[in-house]
């Protein structure tokens, strides 16, 4: 049973590890080009969403995919920076618990293994102590007894071992389990560093006619300042006017 369980957990593990490394490589490509555009609005959407699916990654493989995928559709209905950047901050708390949940089968064979191994040890000596009660109103030579002291002592080395055994065992499969969780820990941290540098910095908000919303507001004061010299040199022209009728 020992050995059953802690396959179990080195076949999770290993296929965590797979994952794992399909996820590194899948960070190795440009998912946002700078070839389509250095800004990410909301006219070239299309263009990001179908170059991410062109490339042919699982959004279910892959953490990094699912973001981009999600946060490209998010800003194409709802046009707000802050708004996209609370979704993607939200997303990264979900991939989190999921990777923590993910767990769960092997912390609980970490907890079983040594548990099984006292109790096979419990076992073994309340095995060993009964054959030797047993026994003894039975022997009458002291030879006898002897051997069965020595059968009792060996039922016991076994039984000790069984919890040594699973010890080991539990030991084996906690330490790559820990370095495991670190290393899926550390994709995470990547993958909001990457979302927020090459894609929450190079979001940007359009207006009607593709013009950013801090464009259009220098745009708006510098046309209310036009207008303020216009109806200010329409009034200097009038007193120019009213004084020459005067002379």
């Amino acid at each position: 049973v020992l050995t059953y369980l802690a396959c179990w957990s080195f076949a999770i593990l290993w296929f965590k590890r797979r994952k794992l490394v399909n996820q590194l490589n899948v960070m190795q490509f440009k998912l946002l080009p700078e070839e389509i555009s250095n800004d990410i609005r909301v006219e070239n959407l299309p263009h990001f969403d179908a170059h991410v699916k062109r490339l042919g990654f699982d959004p279910k493989e892959s953490f990094l995919v699912t973001r981009i995928l999600r946060g490209l559709e998010h800003f194409g209905v709802r046009r707000n920076h802050s708004e996209t950047a609370d979704m993607l901050k939200s997303q990264s708390e979900i991939d989190a618990t999921m990777i923590d949940s993910s767990y769960v089968i092997v912390k609980v064979f970490i907890w079983a293994i040594p548990i099984l191994g006292f109790i096979g040890t419990v076992l073994g000596i309340s095995d060993a102590v009964s054959s030797f009660g047993g026994d003894m109103g039975a022997a009458a030579d002291i030879e006898v007894i002897k051997e069965k002291l020595g059968q009792v002592t060996g039922g016991l080395s076994e039984a000790f071992d069984t919890t040594l055994v699973s010890l080991v065992f539990s030991l084996f499969v906690m330490f790559p389990t820990s370095m495991m969780q670190k290393n899926e820990e550390d994709l995470l941290n990547k993958v909001d560093e990457y979302c927020n540098e090459y894609f929450l910095k190079r979001l940007r908000e359009s207006g009607g006619h593709g013009v950013t919303v801090g464009d259009a507001g220098e745009s708006a004061a510098l046309l209310q300042r036009i207008e303020n010299l216009q109806a200010y040199l329409v009034q200097v022209q009038e007193s120019q006017a009213y004084v020459a009728e005067q002379m």
